[in-house]
Order: structure tokens, then sequence, then C-alpha cells
């Protein structure tokens, strides 16, 4: 029987959180954490990578905290949308980069 290793990035405890049933594990894999967050799972992938959300590394599989992913979607429900600022000034130009005519 050879071992398993577990790595839990960005060096924070995971918060074990109440289950409302058996469904409700208290990790997600990366599939359920982009639905979740309606990215995609490259998005998850690159973020869990990059240090940028906890994660349990159980072998070669990626987990997240099932408590990290309901914070997140209870905050950006709580705040108002906010607009990308890179979309606003591409209207406010027109479209053209340089402003001016040709």
């Amino acid at each position: 029987m050879s071992a398993v290793t577990v790595e839990v990035g960005m060096g924070q405890p995971v918060v074990p959180i109440q289950s409302d049933g058996p469904s409700e594990h208290p990790l997600m894999t990366v599939p359920e954490a982009a639905k979740a967050l309606r990215v995609s799972e490259m998005t998850v992938r690159r973020a869990i990578h990059a240090n940028e959300i906890p994660y349990v590394k159980i072998g070669r599989a990626y987990r997240v905290p099932r408590s990290y992913i309901t914070g997140v979607l209870t905050v950006t429900e709580t705040r108002p949308a906010l607009a990308a600022p890179n979309a606003e000034r591409a209207g406010e130009s027109g479209g053209h980069e340089s402003g001016g005519q040709r």
C-alpha cells in the first residue's frame, strides 16, 4: 500500500462546516467549485496553482473547501455588482485605442 500525500495550500486551515446531508461534503472537486462560481475548471486550477484560493491536495487530486466557496458567494451577494473598469474605458474611447481619427 502506498502513502497518500496531503497538502494544504495558502497555509490556512480548512474550516469544517455544518453539513446539511451526505451530499454536502466539506471539500469540493474542481468541477464542482467551477460550477458553483460559474467559471471554467481551468480558471479554478489556475487560481489553485497561483495560491489565490485555498486548496487541499490529496495525492494528485485538488479539492477546494466548500466553506471558502460559500463564503465567496455570500460576499458577492451582499455587495453591489461592480462594473469591469476595462469595459467602461473601451466604451468611452469609441473602441479606438488612440482615440483619434485616421
